[in-house]
């Protein structure tokens, strides 16, 4: 998952979330853990595409994607204005995301080490699909 209840109580007003969960005095962590999972779903089908999603890091900005996310879905009723443009541009930014125009790791992918691996470097393909594209 790429947020905790932790991070949605740090993104969103306690007493907001406590009222969208119908929670006693507290927050529901299940229907919480529910809607974090719904927005998991939601991402790994725009990101995965682009990016391997699973044992490393997960980048800021796919936490807060997963908190807006999972905030409209804890909406049952009328959902506000804000949460619904929050929701689209969050939207809107897995799309750009799975499109390569937001990158998510500054362009560069961290290669694990592993032992005895030797790195080289090459020129470039001379006959490759990029140079050979429209044959």
């Amino acid at each position: 998952m790429y947020a905790t209840v932790a991070d949605m109580l740090d993104r969103f007003e306690e007493r907001d979330l406590v009222q969208l969960t119908d929670g006693d005095d507290a927050v529901d962590a299940v229907r919480v853990t529910k809607a974090l999972t719904r927005a998991t779903v939601t991402i790994d089908g725009h990101v995965a595409a682009k990016y391997r999603t699973g044992g490393l890091p997960v980048p800021p900005l796919l936490t807060e994607l997963a908190c807006v996310i999972a905030y409209y879905h804890l909406h049952r009723d009328e959902t506000p204005k804000k949460v619904k443009d929050d929701y689209e541009e969050a939207l809107s930014d897995l799309v750009k995301i799975g499109k390569g125009v937001i990158k998510l790791d500054a362009g560069e992918e961290t290669i694990p080490a592993r032992d005895g691996a030797i790195l080289v470097e090459r020129p470039e393909r001379l006959f490759g699909r990029d140079s050979m594209a429209g044959f």
